[in-house]
């Protein structure tokens, strides 16, 4: 669901590993990224945000976890596209649709690993 069809969306990307996640970045940006050694964390990079979850267990924890970066991605996309004060309802949409394309994504994941029906 896009409420506000004016805002740019940013390209979301979901990694469940941090030799893929490593993978994909050095050639997509021909550098290593910075390490880091947290559950979730998210880079943004020209409009694309690279979120990477290593945490599976609680559902109710991945799903927190995955919401907590899709914040984190709304900023860094606002500030992007040079909005240093996003409207809350404007900034309430960009992090639902972030959210949901996490989701998505870690739901297909779970799926093709067995971890869900």
């Amino acid at each position: 669901m896009r409420a506000n069809s004016d805002l740019m969306m940013p390209e979301v990307r979901l990694f469940h590993s941090r030799k893929k996640f490593r993978k994909y970045y050095q050639k997509r940006y021909g550098e290593k990224p910075e390490p880091f050694d947290t559950e979730g964390q998210m880079t943004y990079r020209d409009g694309e945000a690279l979120v990477l979850m290593t945490y599976v267990g609680r559902e109710e924890f991945e799903l927190g976890l995955l919401v907590h970066e899709a914040y984190h991605a709304a900023v860094a996309h606002m500030t992007f596209l040079g909005e240093d004060e996003a409207g809350e309802e404007t900034m309430a949409y960009l992090i639902q649709s972030i959210s949901h394309g996490l989701f998505v994504a870690h739901r297909k994941w779970k799926r093709r690993k067995g971890l869900v029906e």
